[in-house]
C-alpha cells in the first residue's frame, strides 16, 4: 500500500506502467507457482505497450538518442545565420543578444521588446557589461564598439520592424 502511494505521488497518476508493475508483483506473490503469473505479466505488458503514453515515451527516447548522436541525416547542412532576432530585452534576452553580438559571426542582432523603455533597459545592461569588460581588459574597445553596432533595438511600434523581421535567419 505504501509503495502504491509513493508511486502515485511521484508520477501524479500520469504513467500507467509503475502501477501495472505493482499489480504484477502482487499477482506474482499471490500465485507463487505456475504459468498464471507469467501470463498475467505478458498481458499487462501488452496492454501498456498499446497506450498513448508508451508511444509518447518511445518517441521521446528516440529523439533524445538522436540528439546525443547528432544524427540528423547526412543531407542536413548547417545554415549560416546573418541576422538573429531576440524577443525580449530583459536580463536573459539582453544577455543572449550581447553574447550573440560578441561571439557569433552575424551582421546584426535584433533586440525586440514591447516599448522603448524595455529596449533601453536591455541596451543599458549590455553597455554596462561591455564597459566592465573593457575596463578589466577582457575586451578591446574596437571589439566592444563592433558588438554594440550589431545590436538593432526594435519595439512593437518600430516603423522598420516588418522589414527587419522579414529577412531574419534565426
Amino acid at each position: 500500500k505504501k509503495v502504491a502511494e509513493t508511486v502515485a505521488k511521484n508520477t501524479g497518476g500520469n504513467y500507467p506502467a509503475p502501477e501495472a508493475i505493482i499489480e504484477c508483483v502482487k499477482y506474482g506473490l499471490d500465485h507463487p507457482t505456475g504459468e498464471e503469473k507469467f501470463k498475467f505479466e505478458r498481458e499487462s505488458f501488452a496492454k501498456l505497450a498499446a497506450t498513448s503514453e508508451s508511444e509518447a515515451l518511445i518517441g521521446i527516447f528516440e529523439g533524445v538518442t538522436k540528439m546525443k548522436k547528432h544524427d540528423f541525416g547526412s543531407d542536413v547542412k548547417a545554415k549560416k545565420a546573418k541576422k538573429v532576432a531576440v524577443v525580449g530585452a530583459g536580463l536573459m534576452g539582453a544577455g543572449i543578444a550581447q553574447v550573440t553580438a560578441e561571439k557569433a559571426k552575424v551582421s546584426s542582432v535584433l533586440l525586440k521588446d514591447r516599448n522603448d523603455e524595455a529596449v533601453a533597459k536591455g541596451a543599458s545592461y549590455m553597455t554596462d557589461n561591455w564597459d566592465k569588460k573593457t575596463k578589466r581588459r577582457r575586451m578591446e574597445r574596437h571589439a566592444r564598439d563592433a558588438a554594440a553596432s550589431r545590436i538593432v533595438p526594435l519595439t512593437d511600434d518600430s516603423p522598420h520592424l516588418p522589414r527587419h523581421w522579414s529577412d531574419c535567419d534565426v
